[in-house]
């Protein structure tokens, strides 16, 4: 039987948040939710969350995995906020290790376990994660960053920002542990799944409906790692137009190494401290 699967655009950001039922035994999973964030403010809201979570208490799902494509620089998880609703178990790629050693001593991550014990799955290359009679397969992007993981269900895989819109080309090769040449090898990874293969991208960008993309459909139109696109025209042009980080590079980081759980609030009510993160 085919999974169900529910894309939610969340329209500040872009990003798609998946929902993915089991139809024989109502199990689902979540595949990188979007928590609502200020930056000016710094006030956090989980009503985009909040909405999927009332729709899966409603038809009597069985929530079991959160599945985390990476660490993110372009929107929050609500990851932590998710588990605490539902009881699912957080899953992210087990290079993530590599990105708290580096991350944790410049962000001020007091309390964070450098070993991932707070992650409740680091997936390794080729792991299964069964969801009742479905199975998810980890495909490693390390290329992309460090703990990056795109999830195979049968013909349909699950790309996060390793792949956007084939408009928008591929995410941020700016973030800590990131770079051009790395991105696009990654993105072309997935690339050489056969044609027919349905890639269900992290982000459309303003069109809501972008989202149901294919790996023939990528190869032909994708504007940074298409088959007209060498890896070397790509590193070149990013190498021309780096921008400096945007304004939730780090609060995205500062929740993302504490498995996406929120920060404590400092003596002036603000969860996320200035950190300068150019050295990274």
């Amino acid at each position: 039987m085919q999974p169900e699967i529910t894309a939610y655009h969340h329209p500040a950001t872009g990003r798609v948040t998946y929902l993915v039922v089991d139809p024989a035994t109502l199990l689902c999973a979540f595949v990188d939710p979007v928590l609502d964030y200020d930056p000016l403010t710094q006030a956090v809201d989980t009503s985009f969350v909040d909405a999927i979570v009332a729709q899966v208490r409603a038809r009597d799902l069985g929530p079991t995995w959160i599945l985390e494509t990476g660490l993110h620089t372009g929107h929050l998880s609500a990851a932590g906020h998710l588990k605490y609703e539902t009881g699912a178990s957080i899953c992210i790629g087990a290079g993530v290790l590599e990105s708290l050693q580096r991350l944790v001593p410049v962000l001020g991550a007091d309390g964070v376990d450098l070993d991932g014990w707070d992650f409740d799955k680091l997936a390794r290359d080729g792991d299964d994660l069964p969801m009742g009679g479905l199975e998810f397969v980890a495909i490693a992007l390390p290329g992309r960053l460090p703990g990056a993981t795109a999830y195979r269900l049968g013909d349909v895989v699950f790309t996060g920002e390793a792949l956007l819109s084939p408009a928008l080309g591929l995410g941020d090769s700016n973030a800590p542990g990131a770079d051009a040449a790395g991105l696009h090898a990654a993105a072309r990874r997935l690339l050489d799944l056969p044609g027919e293969t349905r890639l269900l991208v992290g982000q459309t960008g303003a069109d809501p409906d972008s989202w149901n993309t294919t790996v023939a459909q990528q190869k032909a139109d994708n504007i940074d790692a298409g088959d007209a696109v060498p890896s070397e025209a790509f590193v070149a042009h990013r190498a021309s137009g780096s921008a400096a980080p945007g304004p939730l590079v780090a609060p995205a980081l500062q929740l993302g190494v504490r498995a996406f759980r929120l920060p404590p609030a400092g003596d002036d009510g603000r969860r996320f401290p200035n950190v300068d993160i150019s050295s990274l």
